[in-house]
């Protein structure tokens, strides 16, 4: 061993903080969304384990040592830029975590931390190279320095905790856990500047907190930071974490910290921090290796599957089995999840056979429905039709033979050939027969000439896009729906236009009627009612289609009905 090598028991404590800091970088490092702080919380977690890792090594120095050319550069060129980076990451990191707050201070703060370093730098150099590497000098600057640092970190931690006390209590959590880690640093600081870090109250307080401390911000950043840990990553780390917990307590217990002139004492310890080094190195090693692939086996994979399979039946995958690997928790999870998606599947076929038979019934009716209409037509086109027609026949041989202006004759035969008209076009309309003949737009059409005969309203009709036939029932029903509505607005909203659009565009049909009427509140279910749409909608539903209505008072509606071609 060098004879400048002297290992003592806080080496062991800053090795063992110095790998936690560079656990926490590994996983920052695979981060794969961003926020805020975290460009901050990399530069934190690269400065922090090398500043611990310069800490081991100056621990493990002999007294004495101070002011060599080794220790002046690694003084100036490692210690003092690694401190700047810490302090600029942890005020901003403060700042910036989960949500930015107080931003004009922020950027003032940044820019007075600009000649606070260049004093900081100033004076370590200063000591290094003009004061002969003044021991206390060099602690009195950097825990003076601390403690100016976390008062502020302090101040503004405690105040976010505040800001998100009644809006966000996940936020206001992790600012007290914040709060909590830089008021241990601060203590620590001021206890280190009275008595000094090499004293045994300083050993004791300075490694505890500061573990505390380290500690609690890594539990805060990644409790909190509302990105995505993997359950293995976290068991993985909270493991690391208690290890090291462990051998902290283990070494300051069996192996307390010596006074640095106490070369005796710290030369019997030598063999046994050896052995913690080793045993550290061997426990990290076992626990980051095969600690995860042990998870990946038997936990992570597992949830996995499990995943990808909860995936596949929010798509609509109802038959999935997993094998039930493990007599665990896994195990039972994996079993209750098969259980899970027979039953669903099972109820999912009862709805579709349910549905199945809904809409046989539904299309029975519309049968029924189109047959009793046709027959209907069918006999007022051949007995009532007939008859009319020999009534008018015979009234007009009664005023041929009178050879007179019969007035009342005559108003009789005027009346009616209107009966008549009236009852061939409400033939026309009750028949679906020639829905197949004109097509929909066609039948429309016709339905619109009918209408605008009354002289009640004016109907003008557009077409767009390529006409496509669709079924025959299809079309029946897209009628009778069309033949709904426009009843309505004629008896209903007063309306005395009304602009009736097809436009066939992108393998869809969409139909637009809209009038120029009284309109209505579309929120209120008894006009939704009045218009027989709860009706219209099922009819629309059964086609895989969809209705839009827009209307207000005063201000006319607009219907517009969407139905795939296919």
């Amino acid at each position: 061993m060098p004879s400048w090598i002297l290992l003592h028991t806080h080496s062991v404590i800053a090795f063992i903080i110095a790998l936690s800091q560079i656990g926490m970088l590994i996983f920052l490092m695979n981060l794969k969304t961003d926020f805020p702080a975290l460009r901050w919380l990399k530069l934190n977690y690269f400065a922090s384990p090398i500043w611990y890792l310069d800490q081991m090594v100056r621990f493990s120095m002999y007294p004495g040592t101070e002011g060599s050319l080794f220790y002046k550069i690694e003084t100036i060129f490692l210690y003092g830029p690694v401190l700047i980076f810490q302090m600029y990451a942890n005020v901003q990191i403060a700042y910036l975590f989960i949500e930015s707050k107080f931003e004009k201070e922020r950027k003032f703060i940044l820019k007075l931390l600009v000649p606070l370093s260049l004093i900081l730098m100033g004076t370590l150099i200063w000591n290094e190279l003009f004061n002969k590497s003044n021991f206390d000098v060099f602690q009195a600057i950097s825990f003076v320095w601390g403690i100016l640092l976390f008062i502020f970190i302090f101040s503004v931690t405690y105040r976010k905790a505040l800001s998100f006390r009644n809006t966000n209590q996940d936020a206001y959590i992790a600012f007290l856990i914040l709060t909590g880690a830089s008021l241990a640093f601060f203590i620590l600081a001021i206890v280190c500047v009275i008595f000094k870090l090499f004293s045994p109250i300083g050993y004791w307080t300075y490694f505890i907190l500061v573990f505390l401390g380290e500690f609690s911000q890594i539990v805060a950043y990644v409790r909190y930071s509302s990105v995505f840990v993997g359950f293995q990553l976290k068991i993985t780390a909270y493991s690391l974490l208690m290890l090291e917990v462990f051998l902290i307590v283990f070494t300051l217990f069996f192996l307390p910290p010596e006074l640095p002139e106490n070369i005796p004492g710290r030369l019997l310890q030598q063999d046994g921090l050896i052995s913690v080094f080793l045993i550290i190195i061997a426990s990290v090693i076992v626990t980051s290796l095969l600690l995860p692939a042990l998870l990946k086996r038997t936990i992570t994979r597992p949830l996995q599957q499990l995943l990808l399979a909860v995936r596949s039946v929010n798509s609509g995958k109802l038959d999935i089995e997993l094998p039930v690997l493990y007599q665990d928790e896994i195990g039972s999870l994996t079993s209750q999840f098969n259980t899970m998606t027979n039953s669903l599947q099972q109820k999912n076929n009862k709805l579709i056979e349910y549905s199945d038979t809904l809409s046989e019934l539904y299309n029975n009716q519309q049968k029924i429905q189109e047959q009793t209409l046709n027959h209907v037509s069918q006999e007022i086109h051949d007995n009532v039709g007939q008859m009319l027609s020999l009534v008018k026949i015979q009234l007009n041989l009664a005023a041929q033979k009178n050879n007179t202006a019969n007035e009342l004759i005559a108003e009789a035969q005027e009346n009616i050939g209107r009966a008549m008209m009236d009852l061939r076009d409400l033939a026309k309309g009750m028949s679906s027969e020639r829905i197949r003949v004109l097509g929909l737009v066609g039948s429309v059409e016709q339905e619109a000439e009918r209408i605008r005969r009354t002289g009640s309203c004016l109907i003008s009709i557009e077409c767009k896009g390529v006409v496509i036939q669709l079924e025959h029932q299809k079309e029946t029903i897209l009628f009778r729906v069309i033949q709904e509505c426009l009843q309505y607005t004629l008896k209903q909203s007063r309306a005395t236009e009304i602009l009736l659009s097809f436009n066939y565009i992108d393998q869809c049909l969409h139909i637009n009627i809209k009038d120029n009427g009284k309109g209505f509140l579309v929120s209120r279910e008894s006009n939704l009612v009045g218009m027989g749409l709860l009706n219209i909608h099922h009819r629309i539903q059964l086609m895989n289609g969809r209705i839009i209505i827009q209307s207000e008072p005063g201000t006319g509606t607009n219907l517009h009905i969407e139905v795939p071609l296919n």
